[in-house]
């Protein structure tokens, strides 16, 4: 029987941008972070910005959308309003092979929309409107979501909205009931400084993978029991993944160091979604029953190959190249 995973995310719509140093000043962001928006905020800066490209995204959502198009089987837990945004990127999922599982609201907040602005360097800003997806609530999960199911991935993201929290404790009470698998991205490092205390205790209490970049785990770390260093954080989970950029990715099991050698990559276009990349290679072969090694691996070249190109979410055919 194929194993399959279910991802909880936010919902959002990506929306890409070339952009100088000088428009981050101007519009208060700092390069290579996330900044939540309001609708306001983001309607001016999608005013006087030059797309490039627009996809479906949130880190999770893209996740899912590779691992469906590597041939695994996937399904998409979140909240997108009925309209032409929000079924835009149910479409999206589901063209690649991902079930959506959550009902579309039929009021309140628009569907959610992120900005990426990519400078020269190939670093990405965010500027995210969180909209509808912040309305993913416990009443949206189903049991029946968590019948067969593998792993469940839980984005950091999702943090930031008091109903998904909620609707995290349903899925992991499932998820535990079903001997399901939880895996835990932290998503970005100010939000890891944000709720550091609740990250420690759900992960602590939760979490079988923990993944990560560097900077996230170096904020995870910023507390006086220094539990989550990376000599002891196997110790609370199963297994860690410290993900570094061009120095490749740690990989901690049973007081194990993995180390995994990046791909080389001639010229960085736009690095967003190197994370989600890896996070999907890592995942899908874990899913194939595969070695730690060689699941990090695949997740290093998946993530050395997205960042060739503008977006998180490359067609499928050049995914498929990689296998």
């Amino acid at each position: 029987m194929t194993k399959k995973i279910m991802g909880m995310g936010n919902a959002v719509l990506d929306i890409l941008a070339n952009a100088e140093d000088s428009d981050l000043e101007k519009n208060k962001l700092i390069k290579g972070t996330m900044a939540l928006v309001d609708q306001k905020e983001s309607d001016s800066l999608l005013n006087e910005i030059n797309f490039v490209k627009k996809d479906a995204g949130g880190s999770v959502a893209n996740s899912l959308a590779a691992i469906s198009h590597f041939g695994g089987n996937a399904f998409f837990c979140g909240k997108v309003k009925d309209d032409d945004l929000g079924n835009e990127f149910v479409s999206s999922m589901e063209n690649v092979g991902t079930k959506f599982l959550c009902k579309k609201s039929t009021d309140g907040l628009p569907t959610a929309r992120c900005i990426v602005m990519v400078t020269p360097d190939g670093e990405r800003t965010m500027q995210t409107f969180l909209g509808a997806s912040t309305t993913l609530s416990s009443q949206d999960i189903d049991y029946s979501f968590f019948e067969d199911l593998d792993y469940i991935l839980i984005e950091g993201y999702l943090w930031s909205s008091p109903t998904a929290r909620e609707a995290i404790q349903k899925s992991i009470d499932f998820a535990k009931k079903n001997k399901i698998k939880i895996v835990f991205s932290l998503s970005d490092a100010g939000l890891v400084n944000m709720f550091r205390t609740d990250f420690e205790e759900f992960i602590t209490d939760n979490v079988d993978i923990l993944i990560g970049n560097e900077n996230e785990f170096k904020e995870l770390n910023k507390s006086s029991t220094n539990k989550f260093d990376l000599d002891n954080i196997d110790k609370i989970v199963e297994v860690g993944v410290v993900t570094m950029g061009e120095k490749g990715a740690i990989i901690l099991n049973n007081q194990q160091k993995i180390a995994i050698e990046a791909e080389k990559v001639d010229k960085v276009i736009d690095s967003t979604g190197a994370g989600d990349m890896f996070a999907a290679g890592f995942l899908f072969e874990l899913l194939n029953g595969k070695s730690l090694e060689t699941s990090g691996k695949f997740g290093c070249k998946v993530a050395s190959k997205i960042v060739t190109q503008y977006g998180a979410r490359p067609p499928k055919d050049f995914l498929n190249n990689i296998k």
